[in-house]
């Protein structure tokens, strides 16, 4: 069952990701709906109901053929040309912000309704015209309501051209992905915290000790953990386990994977049942959690600051949204222990503390942008302000080692004298709340810069 349960999510998971999943289902309502209403043609209710419109709805049969064929042609150029600016949106979203950021952009609803009803109105369309009576050649075979909605149709879909050209417009602007990244990921820090069963593992007394490794058997990017099939197994064995890696990470086989109280070997097929919890993938994995938009924000950062594409701008902005995600972060409780129903400790997950955090997305900007004086500001201004936000300093040892490499490498790379008194103001402001052990020291630079 466990093995069924993870092959279907990996075809859930393929599908609904699809650029393809809703104007399918849209266009398959659109075909249900054209033999629909040729069936509502035949009957007897539909001639009185055309014998009640008013004379210029009810089109003569050649001009049905030519609205229908007219309807045709121009929502397919609809179709082609929208279909050319979601290629052209992914082409500059990967070329100027981060390949990350696709997936994103693929799978907004909106654009997939409006590419999906161009397609069910073709479709619509051509079966009216493939399915037309011809063989009276009289005009009381010409199916008016039918023609009628296919015009309505038509219209609609010219109102949704003028609101995909706005929105894929909007789509396309960094500021707009990036407040879209950042309300994803508050969002997904949000949800973690408040799941239910976890607490907080300082909180924890009753961890016994982990005597077994279980190795991973497969290679690939870990693409999600089963935690409730994993705590339930954990229940049903009274085993207490704890997560090795992270979700996103590339393992190898033959890597720990899991560390268990007791020997899986002595519960029979448990150690199958137990790698059968690790959605493995060879592609690498983009998942809507907080350090997925953490990652995008910080990629966001260092592809502006390249020399190809030089916006600075760009950059700082993506700091100051990281600085509201590392105080959301700092400011969440971590509860990275899974109990059971009977409230007893069961799964430890391997969640990433601040300072990994630090390292792994705010050492690329300090790296690219180590010759600006403007990055370097805004990254003591962000470790500033995270400092500022974290009372009784659990963290003041990993922000204080992160503002003493933003100050290394700026001594090394900026030699203006003028802006590295600026540089110097940063400083102290920074010293003004830090503790005596952990204040940083202030750049050469002659008194009359100071």
């Amino acid at each position: 069952m466990n093995k069924l349960t993870t092959s279907s999510y990996k075809r859930e998971a393929t599908i609904t990701s699809s650029i393809a999943f809703l104007p399918s289902i849209i266009s398959a309502a659109f075909l249900l709906l054209a033999v629909g209403s040729l069936y509502f043609e035949s009957l007897p209710i539909a001639a009185a109901i055309e014998r009640r419109l008013p004379s210029l709805l009810v089109p003569q049969e050649e001009n049905a053929r030519l609205i229908l064929s007219t309807i045709a042609s121009g929502i397919i150029s609809l179709t082609v040309f929208s279909f050319s600016m979601v290629m052209i949106v992914l082409s500059q979203a990967s070329s100027n912000q981060s390949p990350r950021v696709i997936p994103g952009l693929t799978t907004v609803k909106y654009h997939q309704v409006v590419l999906g009803f161009y397609i069910g109105t073709i479709i619509y369309t051509l079966l009216l015209l493939l399915n037309f009576k011809t063989e009276s050649g009289g005009d009381e075979d010409t199916p008016a309501i039918a023609v009628l909605l296919s015009m309505a149709f038509a219209v609609t879909c010219l109102v949704l051209f003028v609101y995909f050209i706005h929105s894929i417009s909007k789509a396309i602007q960094v500021d707009n992905i990036m407040n879209s990244v950042f309300r994803k990921a508050k969002a997904a820090l949000h949800h973690e915290s408040r799941m239910a069963n976890r607490i907080k593992s300082t909180k924890v007394h009753n961890v016994r000790v982990f005597t077994h490794t279980l190795n991973n058997d497969g290679n690939g990017y870990l693409k999600r953990i089963q935690l409730k099939d994993l705590q339930q197994l954990a229940r049903q064995h009274d085993l207490q386990i704890e997560i090795m890696v992270e979700v996103g990470a590339f393992t190898v086989e033959g890597s720990p994977l899991l560390r268990l109280s007791a020997d899986p070997k002595e519960y029979g097929d448990l150690t199958q049942q137990l790698q059968e919890c690790f959605d493995l993938s060879e592609e690498e994995v983009v998942m809507e959690d907080f350090e997925q938009g953490v990652k995008q924000l910080s990629e966001v950062a260092v592809k502006a600051l390249s020399p190809g594409i030089n916006d600075p701008g760009t950059a700082l902005k993506a700091i100051d949204f990281l600085t509201l995600l590392f105080i959301y972060r700092v400011q969440c409780e971590d509860r990275n222990c899974l109990l059971d129903e009977e409230n007893n400790l069961r799964v430890i997950e391997n969640n990433i503390s601040l300072d990994e955090l630090l390292h792994r997305y705010l050492s690329p900007i300090r790296t690219y942008g180590k010759g600006d004086l403007q990055i370097n500001m805004r990254l003591l201004k962000c470790l500033y302000n995270l400092l500022h936000q974290s009372p009784y300093n659990a963290h003041e040892v990993e922000i204080a080692k992160h503002a003493s490499a933003v100050v290394y490498d700026a001594d090394k790379n900026i030699q203006n004298l003028i802006d590295r008194g600026r540089l110097n103001e940063a400083i102290k402001t920074f010293n003004g709340i830090a503790p005596p052990k952990h204040q940083l020291d202030l750049l050469d630079v002659q008194d009359v810069f100071c």
